[in-house]
């Protein structure tokens, strides 16, 4: 039955790449995990949909990752359907190769003390042919078993590295490659690890006239006022709170476990150390005009979705727009 499961997770995986090859597709592990999974049946919905890409010609990268984003974007889904099963019959295998090689190899050394001492006997020779026979055969089993026990050791060793490939890949999927931070999917899933009802505390950051940086100076400089503001809000963080970049050049921060107080007091520092920022274009020696960030903050009151607390901040970061920026405000 081991070896059986092992057959047919490896006739998988021979079919996927065939089908790579087939619709000329790299073995990205987005590639691969949307037809490992086609082959498998697991997912119907995936299947037609893939199977209707196939009739119209419409195989792509792009037409492949919407798929795996619709269906299977998640590690852990593609670890469960794919990986863990994967893996699992390997060492299953493997552990019964190893009993197998240790009960041969037993064997080898219990037919050797025989052919000892047969050796020393002329009237049994025929039996020690029998023996010297047996003990080749067993040989050849304890030669094949460690091969296939390299193999399914570097496949398995393989499938490790996937694994390795398909958190990193997860990483990137939810980060801003710009500052670091969690983009908008990345923060979503973060809240949804944690309890709303617990004492957090929303701020939303927002960059003062940033358009105008834009404008004057070009984007490359004003990505790295981003880049230098994140710095600076990343400075006054813990480990537990939760930084997202929101949009172009807004933030939202949660600052978790913390009370109000607790929050506008990271907020002020926020606050006033990009104030004091002195930038210089590199190749004008000009300085850029001051920088400054709007915040609006809202302790969590009794809401069930983390949307309404961070449209709560929304409301006092436009308050601290129209109170003259480079300001703090405290949602009602």
């Amino acid at each position: 039955m081991v070896n059986q499961t092992y057959q047919i997770a490896r006739k998988h995986a021979q079919l996927t790449n065939e089908l790579l090859s087939t619709h000329k597709l790299a073995p990205t592990p987005v590639n691969y995990s949307v037809f490992f999974i086609y082959i498998k049946g697991s997912i119907p919905v995936l299947t037609q949909q893939l199977e209707s890409l196939v009739q119209s010609h419409e195989v792509d990268d792009t037409s492949i990752n919407e798929l795996y984003e619709l269906h299977i974007s998640q590690v852990a889904q593609i670890d469960k359907e794919i990986l863990s099963p994967l893996s699992e019959s390997i060492n299953l295998v493997l552990s019964k190769l190893e009993q197998q090689v240790t009960s041969e190899e037993q064997a080898v050394t219990n037919l050797e003390k025989i052919d000892k001492v047969l050796a020393k006997s002329k009237q049994n020779s025929s039996l020690q042919q029998i023996v010297s026979y047996v003990q080749n055969t067993v040989n050849g089993s304890v030669t094949q078993h460690k091969s296939l026990s390299e193999d399914l050791t570097k496949t398995n060793d393989e499938i490790n590295e996937l694994k390795s490939k398909l958190t990193e890949a997860k990483l990137q999927a939810v980060s801003d490659p710009l500052t670091g931070f969690l983009n908008r999917r990345g923060g979503d899933e973060r809240l949804a690890e944690i309890n709303i009802e617990d004492t957090h505390t929303t701020l939303i950051i927002d960059i003062d006239h940033f358009k105008l940086i834009n404008d004057n100076f070009g984007h490359p400089i004003g990505d790295k006022v981003i880049q230098k503001v994140t710095s600076l809000i990343r400075d006054q963080l813990s480990d537990e709170d939760i930084a997202v970049r929101y949009g172009g050049e807004e933030f939202v921060v949660v600052a978790v476990h913390k009370a109000l107080y607790e929050a506008q007091d990271i907020a002020e520092k926020i606050r006033l150390a990009i104030s004091q920022l002195k930038l210089k274009q590199r190749n004008s020696d000009k300085f850029l005009p001051k920088i400054s960030v709007s915040i609006g903050i809202a302790e969590n009151k009794n809401e069930k979705h983390w949307q309404d607390i961070i449209e709560r901040a929304d409301k006092a970061l436009y308050e601290a727009k129209n109170s003259g920026r480079n300001c703090i405000k405290i949602a009602a």
